[in-house]
């Protein structure tokens, strides 16, 4: 669920961190930035969700580096970047060094500081033979400001204790249903594309549709709304990928289901919006940028900008209801629905011009294409915010495009 960078880029920008760290011995005395995991506890069997803390302190760190060292013989483990990192600008990025350590990077295309809070939200789902007490270590912190000089930063580490017995907790909650578009935890939409990250809620081996865009029956797993199953595009042990079913339009709340071969493992009662818009992102972290093709057809991407005037077309999900009203297809066809709610775009805060806004041609229900018109007068560069509003409700934060 983390973002993936290429080896060279992640190179790259782990040398500039590590170049600047080099610099720490220089560096004037200040209050140290702080990186803290909190001590929890849980039953063998269950997910939970773990996230970094950050305070800035003194400094005002821009860009940071942590590995984090786990037993992954005992929990699996999904990365999401926390809120104010996306408000910031930043992106996420990581790499396993060995099994049993990861390293996270957190960097924009920007010298925006960080804002403290949740720098990053740890999904870690726990096995069913998991107990005693582990140690979860934050190690290797670098930080730097927004000129790249080094920024004092430390770590504290955590304990994740793991006892009594499986069945006892909790596989799927609450902040385990995203969108699939932002991966935030929220209220869902009818028609919304979604991810559940949980504790052994999927089939043993990934499973796909075989012939079909979407199934109902993965590997032997399904999703229900209130008894309606949903469509899955996507199966494993510990996630799923599935389309809200339209049914749930009108409604306020909603019993979410996982079953295996019948049996419920995990339930949540989950509330319902009218609209829960999200961009997909082109490395499906929920930031950077985003799922939009430029005029010729081509794939929008800082080496491949916009030209302004030009039409770009923007791929989401979270639209709610459609006109007419919408049903659970694989695929759009010739009928192309187009959101109830109103839609609207904005370029580098500049509003575009709405040329279309409907179902995407070719792809399964739910994914929403809008296509806009690039202002004349919006700004030039490889990460220009770009964000939805359907109805009352906007888009999430650091999504981008490039404009040339």
């Amino acid at each position: 669920m983390y973002s993936k960078i290429a080896v060279r880029e992640f190179l790259v920008l782990k040398t500039v961190l590590l170049a600047a760290g080099a610099c720490f011995g220089s560096a004037a005395v200040a209050l140290s930035a702080q990186l803290t995991l909190v001590n929890q506890s849980a039953t063998p069997g269950t997910s939970l969700l773990i996230p970094v803390a950050f305070a800035s302190q003194d400094g005002s760190p821009s860009g940071v580096q942590l590995d984090l060292e786990y037993d992954s013989a005992a929990m699996s483990l999904s990365a999401i970047l926390g809120e104010p990192a996306r408000n910031s600008g930043k992106r996420l990025y990581a790499a396993d060094l060995t099994p049993n350590k990861r390293r996270f990077l957190i960097v924009g295309f920007n010298q925006n500081p960080l804002d403290d809070g949740v720098l990053i939200n740890f999904f870690v789902n726990l096995s069913q033979n998991a107990g005693g007490v582990y140690a979860l270590r934050l190690s290797n912190p670098v930080a730097t400001d927004p000129d790249g000089q080094s920024v004092p930063i430390t770590g504290m580490d955590g304990t994740l204790t793991v006892q009594g017995s499986v069945g006892q907790g909790v596989r799927l909650q609450q902040q385990g249903v995203l969108n699939g578009g932002s991966l935030l935890s929220g209220p869902i939409a009818p028609g919304e594309v979604i991810t559940l990250i949980g504790a052994g809620i999927g089939p043993a081996s990934s499973q796909q549709p075989v012939g079909s865009p979407s199934s109902t029956i993965l590997g032997g797993s399904s999703v229900l709304f209130d008894g309606t199953p949903a469509p899955l595009l996507y199966a494993a042990p510990n996630q799923i990928n599935a389309i809200v079913p339209y049914q749930v339009f009108g409604k306020t709340m909603t019993q979410l289901q996982v079953e295996f071969q019948g049996q419920v493992l995990a339930g949540l009662l989950q509330s319902v919006a009218t609209a829960v818009p999200a961009i997909f992102t082109l490395d499906s972290s929920g930031v950077g940028p985003g799922v939009i093709l430029n005029q010729d057809s081509t794939v929008n991407s800082p080496s491949n900008p916009a030209d302004k005037g030009s039409v770009v077309s923007v791929f989401a999900t979270g639209a709610g209801q459609t006109d007419p009203p919408g049903i659970d297809r694989q695929v759009a066809g010739a009928i192309l629905p187009s959101p109830k709610l109103p839609v609207s775009v904005r370029i580098g805060g500049l509003d575009a011009l709405t040329l279309y806004a409907g179902a995407a041609p070719g792809l399964v229900s739910g994914v929403l294409q809008v296509n806009a018109v690039v202002s004349q007068d919006a700004p030039t560069g490889p990460a220009v915010p770009v964000a939805l509003t359907i109805g009352p409700a906007s888009s999430q934060a650091g999504v981008t495009l490039a404009i040339k």
